[in-house]
């Protein structure tokens, strides 16, 4: 969820009270997506989306990469499929 906490900022939370995981900042024309640390020297910037709702949506896959829950298509995906491989 995303929970505003002023004018350019958001905080994604999993829930209501659940700690925060990750913020979003306006940013030129976009919106900057960034891992959530106290101090912001370890915060992990991880890219500009055009809304705060595709910022969020960026913060969980990111996340379900990292649990190796997505996998990458391409052509082995494709083969696959196909029942080529």
């Amino acid at each position: 969820m995303l929970d505003r906490a002023d004018d350019t900022r958001w905080i994604v939370r999993a829930a209501p009270d659940a700690p925060a995981e990750a913020v979003v900042e306006a940013f030129g024309s976009g919106y900057r997506l960034e891992s959530w640390a106290l101090d912001a020297d370890e915060r992990e910037t991880l890219g500009v989306h055009t809304s705060p709702d595709q910022a969020e949506t960026a913060w969980w896959r990111h996340l379900d990469r990292d649990r190796g829950q997505r996998t990458e298509t391409g052509d082995a995906d494709t083969a696959r499929r196909l029942g080529e491989a």
